[in-house]
């Protein structure tokens, strides 16, 4: 999933009709309050009153609706036999279920994934039902490992989907109040039974309800939390959705942070993925570039995943890398603007280029030489790398800085199938579901490309149909 900075996300402020942020701020007692405003929350909150959930509150910290979903590229995986056949595809759930057990190195919970991959075929339906336009085609996202993703044809999908199910659901009489930040969870013997909130002005306020549905997103600008579960990730780090460290990004953890003071479990808070976004990288297939580091050698291999090549980064002792690459390679469509701005630059030769980065020439000649030679043996006696497409020799060359920024918390809250959070004893939290990034289990260790707003989507619709079924069943 793609993010852009905070500043894409002022302009939903001209995407939503006045009406969307209407607030009435007189009532304290409903049937299910949501904490949080991106597509997991919307989901929940449509799917919860097309199934006769009455009263429903969703509240956000923010002034605005969407979250890091309004910021999101929007690839959306899904098995979809009879789109995917017109292109030759065979997919299936069981080769989705073990593609996610594998990029989680086996630590995602198998029933959770279950549950997913068997529901985004009707999941995927039903959106399109609310309205969102997804293509008749479908293609690999970045890091997706398969063609099974869907989009609106969008340049900023995320923004549809948000505008969308949130017209959806004030249609279906979904309340809102934005500028309110949930502090607090409210219990009584055991149970959850509400929410205290602070006011956007200031005040707190006590709001109670059947249902509470924590939908904030992961930790990924919350510093401290980060340096807990891995101490590289400090505050030289940004995040996708704030890559220059001065907007805002939401995601600080809060719902993880309150639901643990009720005896919430937390699970995989170790595995936070970085990608590389915004630097030297021009290519977006294996075997036509190189990575080097400040001294020019390279160190790592290429081919490597996402996961693995962030460690190697992080290990570097300056985190600094370049991308290199030649007139032979195939490269992606914003190579003009990365040369515009200076991302990316070019050089006539091999002694250029290394005047440029600051390296010597000796060493970085050596590098592309041992390279090149292991290009035409098909044999990595460094690194191990085994996908090649070309060497890297024809100027000009194209080269770059890359840097990773902080992109999504594989790990959260402990939920079941059914949404529910689990807390001591391994038993369900009475009345506390849970939905989105602030959930563990289904990711594991690393997050396929395409699997998270999906998996908001699937998640959040479960929790709606089983809040209203359950609140059916008191009556």
């Amino acid at each position: 999933m793609l993010r852009r900075s905070f500043a894409a996300g002022l302009s939903l402020f001209a995407a939503f009709p006045l009406s969307v942020f209407a607030q009435s701020d007189a009532e304290k007692k409903f049937d299910l309050i949501i904490i949080d405003i991106g597509v997991a929350g919307l989901s929940t909150a449509v799917s919860a009153a097309q199934s006769g959930v009455k009263n429903t509150l969703l509240i956000d910290k923010a002034a605005f609706v969407g979250g890091h979903s309004a910021l999101s590229g929007g690839s959306v995986n899904a098995v979809d036999p009879e789109v995917q056949m017109k292109q030759g595809i065979k997919d299936s759930p069981e080769l989705w279920f073990r593609q996610i057990m594998e990029a989680g190195e086996f630590q995602s919970d198998p029933i959770l994934v279950n549950t997913l991959v068997n529901n985004a075929h009707s999941t995927l339906h039903w959106l399109r039902e609310i309205g969102i336009p997804f293509d008749d085609q479908v293609f690999e996202a970045w890091g997706g490992k398969f063609q099974r993703a869907h989009s609106a044809g969008q340049k900023r999908n995320g923004m549809t989907y948000v505008r969308i199910m949130n017209q959806k659901a004030r249609s279906l009489g979904v309340k809102v109040r934005l500028r309110t930040e949930a502090v607090s969870l409210l219990e009584n013997n055991g149970q959850v039974i509400g929410v205290r909130v602070k006011t956007r002005e200031g005040k707190l306020e006590d709001l109670q309800a059947k249902d509470i549905v924590i939908a904030t997103g992961g930790f990924t600008a919350n510093v401290p939390m980060r340096l807990k579960y891995d101490e590289r990730l400090d505050a030289s780090l940004f995040t996708t959705a704030n890559p220059t460290g001065r907007g805002f990004d939401g995601s600080t953890g809060d719902g993880i942070l309150l639901a643990e003071k009720t005896g919430a479990q937390t699970v995989d808070m170790e595995a936070i993925q970085l990608i590389p976004l915004r630097g030297g990288r021009l290519l977006n297939y294996v075997g036509g570039d190189i990575f080097v580091d400040s001294s020019g050698k390279r160190f790592v291999d290429e081919s490597k995943g996402v996961k693995a090549i962030g460690e190697a980064y992080l290990n570097l002792p300056d985190r600094v890398f370049w991308v290199i690459t030649d007139s032979q390679s195939q490269k992606s469509l914003d190579l003009d603007a990365k040369l515009l701005s200076g991302t990316v630059r070019m050089a006539d030769s091999v002694a250029e280029m290394a005047k440029k980065m600051h390296v010597s020439p000796k060493v970085l000649q050596e590098t592309l030489d041992r390279y090149n030679k292991f290009a035409e043996l098909g044999e990595d006696k460094d690194f191990g790398k085994k996908i090649f497409t070309q060497k890297i020799d024809k100027p000009p060359f194209y080269f770059g800085r890359e840097q990773f920024d902080i992109h999504y918390s594989c790990g959260g809250l402990k939920i079941n199938k059914k949404c529910q959070v689990i807390g001591k004893e391994s038993k369900p939290i009475p009345n506390l579901y849970a939905v989105g990034e602030v959930t563990g289990g289904i990711h594991g260790r690393d997050r396929l490309g395409g699997d998270s707003l999906i998996s908001c989507f699937v998640f959040g619709k479960i929790a709606g149909e089983e809040i209203a079924k359950k609140q059916k069943d008191l009556k």
